[in-house]
């Protein structure tokens, strides 16, 4: 199996290659895992990962700037039905739009837009909320039997860094939340397609659980 790691100068790679390594490596999974953004190799991949850190716009930039990238994804995730995870602003990309900076068009893959975090009210040691959402929080599981939850417990944590939240009627199409000053979608998906507010990379073995169901998953 081949797994492409998206560059588009957005994302901490070498931490999610090493992650993504890590994980095939424990599982004597047979993966060749490549970071990359040649369109050739993107298209031979069977997995694809988009990470992004920093703004909505920015990375959405970043990817229009790789010529043919965004209508190759959609060629490669939505006709063809290859596996696709999203991280963090990889994840936000998959819906309508963003208010991040300003109105910024995303995939269309998935009902919603994302805006700021609400900061009203008090945490639960009476702290006033702080943007980002910053840190480790559980999931609250809205579909339990989901093949990438399994083995994941909703005692289990997830680092986090965000300062913008999805709204969203769909409900379907969320797999679980977590709360921080509101509800908030932590992960989405339909088909295919998944998409992971948190960084799996980053959270520690319950990231290496998620990481290996997202691999083994057969949608």
């Amino acid at each position: 199996m081949n797994l492409a790691i998206i560059d588009y100068g957005s994302g901490n790679l070498r931490s999610v290659e090493n992650s993504f390594k890590n994980s095939v490596k424990s599982n004597n999974l047979n993966f060749k895992i490549q970071v990359t953004n040649k369109l050739d190799l993107i298209s031979k991949a069977d997995h694809l990962v988009l990470p992004g850190v920093g703004s909505f716009p920015d990375c959405k930039k970043g990817l229009e700037d790789i010529h043919g990238l965004l209508e190759l994804l959609r060629t490669e995730v939505i006709n063809k039905r290859k596996k696709f995870l999203g991280i963090c602003v990889g994840m936000q990309l998959m819906v309508d739009f963003s208010l991040e900076k300003k109105r910024t068009e995303g995939f269309c893959w998935l009902e919603g837009y994302f805006k700021k975090i609400k900061t009203k009210g008090l945490d639960y040691l009476g702290r006033n909320y702080k943007i980002p959402h910053m840190g480790w929080n559980y999931l609250q599981f809205e579909h339990n039997n989901h093949p990438v939850l399994e083995n994941i417990s909703e005692n289990e944590q997830f680092y986090f860094v965000h300062s913008y939240a999805l709204e969203c009627r769909q409900t379907n199409q969320i797999i679980a939340n977590t709360n921080y000053s509101q509800k908030i979608p932590a992960i989405i998906g339909r088909d295919n397609y998944i998409g992971v507010q948190f960084h799996p990379e980053k959270s520690g073995n319950s990231g290496q659980k998620f990481i290996y169901n997202w691999l083994k998953w057969i949608p």
